[in-house]
């Protein structure tokens, strides 16, 4: 039992005390007493010293803390939660700090045998916690209000290069603009909007991507506008074979305008203004990738509306997705990049898992006559992001390929032929579908 439990004036004695102790006892009794009123005022003490210190250590922001310091930062703020929920109680309070510390640091209390001491121990060992993590916490702060500084500086250092000789090398360059270390010049760097516009129609290394994709988005318009409309299939589709016709085109405009807006954008020097045109990119990207898949569900399951239905709406549901989590912060986190691959690779997945389905109802060669049309887009497709992962041919010849026929470049075409290879492939598709219905008994 602890000696709070034992000695407490409010609890009636059932013995009665001796006459000639009742001086000693009443000395005992005080001297108890003054120790408690100590210890629980150096409790309090501690309590709002670790919601003050806690408070303006938060105040930096997002701490980055290693493993030990981050085991230290969560046993300060359970304590801290833990007697936040109790006020007035001195005795209550000094327990969570003891089951606080008995759970996550017990070998410092496991030699105490009484509440007191444990409770004295703890406090002492939490100030030397607190201590120690104050201590890498600014640190940590520090080093990052250095790199800041840092950050700065290159800023301001390739925002002067490039004012004298327009065009900078890629060590000139700050660092969350270092994208591909083998084309070493033809860089931009721009401080407004304005003079990012204008430089898209200058020479430099993002010539030949911004314009790819520009006129690209032009020849789907283009497409979209007068080629589809004015052709013999446009007589034949249907309302509804219009309108899947017409998301395909929108989002393969789209994703060829946000490429374009991006590359376009890249040189701006502010950080945050800069990733949120990545964004843009992404976002297109994903759009794309939810409306090819689309259309080929809609032609798989031309006289099933029931699997159409479900199968278009979970890539649906996905291609949304895909547009709004690139401008969450969390989404972009480094350590976030396995969850991204995840998310995109399962994208992709819901244009296979159709297929099983196909298989079993249609059978294996149906399903792979019809899917051999995208074969060609899909190459295309793949080759190009081999090749943009791998920065061939710049990687055996850095500086060589600065402005022209880079792996960027050469990813930009890959897009624009996935894209028309994928149109034409949705003509056969339709040309199938159409089959199908003619098989259909009335």
């Amino acid at each position: 039992m602890d000696s709070w439990d034992t000695f407490n004036p409010t609890k009636p004695t059932h013995r009665k005390p001796r006459r000639h102790s009742t001086h000693s006892h009443s000395r005992h009794f005080s001297t108890e007493l003054l120790d408690e009123e100590v210890l629980l005022a150096k409790v309090d003490h501690f309590l709002s010293e670790l919601e003050r210190r806690l408070d303006s250590l938060e105040a930096y922001g997002n701490l980055k803390l290693d493993e030990g310091i981050s085991r230290a930062y969560t046993t300060l703020l359970a304590v801290r939660h833990g007697c936040s929920k109790i006020s007035g109680e001195g005795r209550r309070r000094a327990r969570v700090i003891v089951e606080v510390l008995e759970s996550s640091y017990h070998d410092v209390l496991e030699a105490k045998d009484t509440l007191p001491a444990k409770v004295h121990a703890g406090v002492r060992f939490l100030e030397e916690l607190l201590g120690d993590f104050e201590a890498q916490a600014h640190a940590g702060a520090d080093r990052v209000i250095d790199a800041k500084d840092k950050l700065a500086e290159s800023i301001e250092r390739a925002i002067k290069a490039a004012r004298e000789r327009r065009l900078i090398t890629y060590e000139e360059l700050p660092f969350p603009w270092r994208v591909n270390p083998y084309i070493l010049r033809g860089y931009r760097f721009t401080e407004t909007k304005l003079e990012c516009v204008k430089s898209a129609f200058t020479l430099s290394n993002e010539t030949c991507n911004i314009w790819t994709h520009g006129l690209g988005f032009m020849l789907i318009l283009a497409i979209a506008f007068y080629f589809y409309p004015t052709s013999q299939i446009f007589s034949d589709h249907t309302t509804a074979d219009k309108f899947i016709n017409g998301l395909f085109f929108l989002a393969a405009a789209k994703a060829l305008a946000c490429s374009t807006i991006w590359h376009t954008f890249s040189s701006i020097s502010h950080q945050t203004t800069m990733e949120r045109f990545a964004c843009v990119d992404y976002s297109g990207i994903s759009m794309l990738i939810a409306a090819s898949i689309m259309t080929t569900e809609y032609t798989a399951f031309y006289v099933h509306p029931i699997s159409r239905s479900i199968y278009m709406g979970i890539t649906l549901v996905f291609g949304i997705a895909g547009v709004i989590l690139p401008w969450n912060p969390v989404f972009n986190k480094a350590d976030m990049r396995v969850w991204r691959v995840i998310f995109y690779l399962t994208l992709g997945a819901t244009g296979t898992i159709p297929m099983f389905q196909l298989i079993w109802t249609r059978g294996m060669m149906w399903t792979m006559t019809f899917y051999l049309p995208i074969v060609k887009s899909i190459a295309v497709y793949l080759s190009g992001a081999f090749i943009y992962a791998m920065q061939v041919p710049e990687r055996w010849y850095p500086g060589f390929f600065d402005w022209f026929g880079g792996s960027h470049n050469i990813w930009h075409v890959c897009v624009l032929g996935g894209i028309l290879f994928h149109w034409n492939a949705m003509q056969e598709f339709f040309q199938i579908a159409f089959e199908s219905v003619a098989l259909v008994p009335v």
